[in-house]
Parts: C-alpha cells; structure tokens; sequence
C-alpha cells in the first residue's frame, strides 16, 4: 500500500465486493464456514479504510473532504450489515450527513467543482455512493433522502441539468467538460435505484440511453429501489424492529436536527492538557471559541464537522469522528476534558501515529520499547506523571502523556494518537 491511490483501489474493491456478496449471502451458495472467513475478511478491510480516512478528517481539504470519503462510507456501510457492525453501518452513514451538508444551495459541490474539465465527470462521482448510501438508509428503515430538507435532490437536478447540457458547468469552471456519450454505468447507474423512488423523465431517457447500468464499484448492476425482505432476517443489520429503533437512536444521538454547531460544544483540553481548559459555546448563528489563555475568536461551520476561527488568522479544526477531537490546521489538536484525571501509570502499548507515520510502544513496567521500523527505534522510560524520557540513537528525546491517555505531546511540538482513539468498539452493536 505504498500510494493514496491503492487505499482507494482497496476501498473500491472492498464496496463492490461487499454490495455484490449482499445480493448472495443468503443464497446458500457459499457454506457457513466460507461466510465467516468473507466477513473476516470483509472487517479486516473496513478497519483499514476506515484508519485512513479518519486520519485524514484532521487535516482539512485532504481526500478524506470529498467525494473519497463517501466511497469510503458506502463501504463501511456495506461491510457493517455484512458483518452486523452496527459501528460500521453508522460510520458510513455518518458519511453521507457529511456529503449532503457539502451541497451548495444551487446543488453543486465545491470540492467536485474545483477539478476543471473533469468537474461533471466528478459531480456525478460523488452522487454515486450518496445514493448507494441512501439506499442502504431505506433497507435499514432511515430516510436518508429527506434529510437536510432533502439536498441530495437538489445535488441530483444541478447533475441533470450538466448532463444535458456541460455548458452548464463549463461556465463556472472556465473549462470545457470532457464527456463521453452516451453516458452509461460509471455515471448514471445510481439513476436506476433513484427513478424507482423518484420518476424522472430526464433520467429515464438517459438509463434508455445507456449500452450498461453496471459498475463494479457496487457490485455490478446497481441494487433495486425497494430492497425484498431476506429470508434470513437476524442475519441482517436493521431487519428487525429491534435494529432499526437502536439505528435511529444512535443516528439521532449523533446527528441533532438542525443543530450542526452541537457537534463541537463543550469544554476541551488544548493538546489534552486540564491546565490549557477551552470551551465552545453556543452564540446563535455561531459559536464562541474560547482557548483559556484570554483569547476568543468566533466559529464559523463550513461542514458540520469543519469549524473556522476568523480571529484566530482562520485557523481551521476538523472533528473526529467520534466527536472527541478537534485536529487544528495549524499542527495543534483540542480533546474533551476528561470527567477523572488518567490513572496512574500511563499504559502505553499500543499502536500510535503522528504526521502520517505509525509506530509501536511496547510497555514493562516503566520501561518503554518503541518501534518497528528503522525511523522508529528507541527505547525510554515514563514516570507516575506521564513524563516520557527517549533515548534515540544517544540523543534525550522527552514528552509528556496528555490527559486521556492517548496523545503524546513531544517537545519538538509534534504529537502521537494512539489508533485506538480511531478504531472500532467490536463490542457496539451486538
């Protein structure tokens, strides 16, 4: 995996491999002993596409803030009812709350727009899974469509509208559109789900155009509109009753209607230190930022999971996943205060990484192994109060353990997380 692109490629694979395995699992094709060693596989997959893109929501305007990441959600969302990871399956779902809050209000997307002459091409790209996820949605008893007063409708009318006629985009960009017709899988597959639900004769016209509706990026041909009952039913995310109030539930706890801004209220430790103590308030339109050092700044949302400080020379922070973390654009990271101070003595083993780059730690006692590649070797000790001395290669390196237990601030003003901050609770959902 030595490029972004094979993450993508493993990404893709892992959605189209998943959606197809979806339309089999209860076929009685494959044994039960096969179905576990697919899941198996199916898991081992996730959690890798689901480290990387996590890593990159800190660093805003990466891969992980366009359409990547909705691709990535349609996987995880696949992969969570194959396996029954209900993290997973919200995960993805998460993903499209992200998507939709990215249409703009004439229904383009900003990141999609900025690619020149590709820019319809990648419109339509980013509309793919956001269907696919909102399909997922509906066999799962979650109206997706309708959420954010149903923007994903307006993301698909600017789309219709710069099929029919690329001049529409080509304006905006200063770029002629590179087109390919008749359109087929790669750009109006998701049309065959949604015209099901949706009739429009546009679309309609386009799919009778099309030579193939299938793409393998789900799987082949694209899933019916209305998802038949399986026969296996408990095998099943969100077939039951049961399922779908626990789904809501958590979708709900995660997603507050209309209060975007609710994501990051709260009181936060600057680099996970209790004596740097910041709050978020609420201030109507905005948000007040406070770092607890005498200076405030308002916050202006740009996603529901990106919030800019003007005062603060538009340093941008971008919120984890599971809302315990704003990553700064400036190299710095808030945590929410801890309720209790760590205990005492930090346990450190694990894996951790920091600038891109990952390393393990390896714990006796007080005795720290790190490492296991060449830029990574050295070996340290840390004290009751989280006080880390390194020796690397004869040079005294120090750093101190942050509050929660899972960053490591270093005194060259780096930081480490540990990746369980970002991994999966294989617990939820059972």
């Amino acid at each position: 995996m030595p490029t972004n692109n094979s993450v993508y490629m493993q990404n893709w694979l892992l959605s189209g491999t998943v959606l197809a395995y979806l339309k089999v699992r209860n076929s009685g094709a494959g044994t039960p002993q096969q179905d576990e060693q697919i899941q198996q596989w199916f898991g081992k997959l996730a959690a890798r596409v689901k480290e990387y893109f996590d890593n990159g929501r800190k660093h805003p305007g990466s891969d992980a803030w366009n359409n990547h990441m909705c691709w990535a959600g349609l996987s995880l969302a696949a992969a969570g009812i194959a396996t029954r990871d209900l993290e997973s399956f919200l995960w993805g779902m998460s993903t499209y709350e992200m998507g939709v809050y990215a249409i703009q209000p004439d229904g383009s997307l900003d990141a999609e727009m900025g690619r020149g002459r590709m820019a319809l091409h990648y419109q339509l790209y980013a509309l793919e899974p956001l269907i696919m996820l909102a399909e997922l949605g509906e066999a799962n008893g979650l109206d997706l469509y309708a959420e954010r007063e149903g923007a994903i409708h307006k993301l698909v009318q600017f789309d219709i509208a710069a099929m029919k006629d690329p001049g529409v985009i080509a304006k905006r960009t200063g770029e002629q559109q590179k087109v390919t017709l008749p359109f087929s899988g790669l750009d109006i597959g998701w049309a065959v789900p949604y015209v099901q639900r949706f009739p429009n004769a546009d679309l309609a016209k386009f799919i009778a155009q099309a030579p193939w509706v299938r793409f393998w990026q789900w799987g082949g041909a694209p899933p019916d509109g209305k998802y038949p009952a399986a026969a296996g039913k408990d095998r099943e995310t969100g077939d039951s009753a049961g399922s779908k109030r626990k789904i809501e539930a958590l979708l709900a706890a995660e997603f507050p209607p209309g209060l975007a801004q609710s994501y990051f209220l709260g009181n936060w430790c600057a680099q996970g230190r209790t004596d740097l103590h910041g709050t978020i308030t609420n201030a109507g339109d905005s948000l007040v930022l406070n770092n607890g050092q005498g200076s405030t700044s308002t916050g202006e949302l740009r996603t529901p999971f990106l919030v800019v400080a003007p005062a603060w020379n538009s340093v941008s922070g971008a919120l984890t996943p599971d809302r315990s973390q704003i990553d700064w654009s400036n190299g710095t990271y808030w945590i929410r205060c801890p309720s209790a101070p760590l205990s005492q003595p930090a346990n450190l083993d694990g894996k951790w990484t920091g600038q891109g780059e990952s390393c393990s730690i390896r714990q006796q006692g007080s005795v720290l192994q790190i490492g296991d590649t060449k830029d990574c070797l050295a070996t340290g000790q840390v004290d009751g109060n989280g006080h880390i001395t390194l020796d690397v290669s004869g040079i005294k390196f120090e750093g101190s353990v942050a509050a929660d237990g899972n960053h490591i601030n270093w005194q060259d003003g780096t930081y480490w997380t540990r990746a369980q901050v970002y991994g999966m609770d294989k617990e939820q959902g059972k």
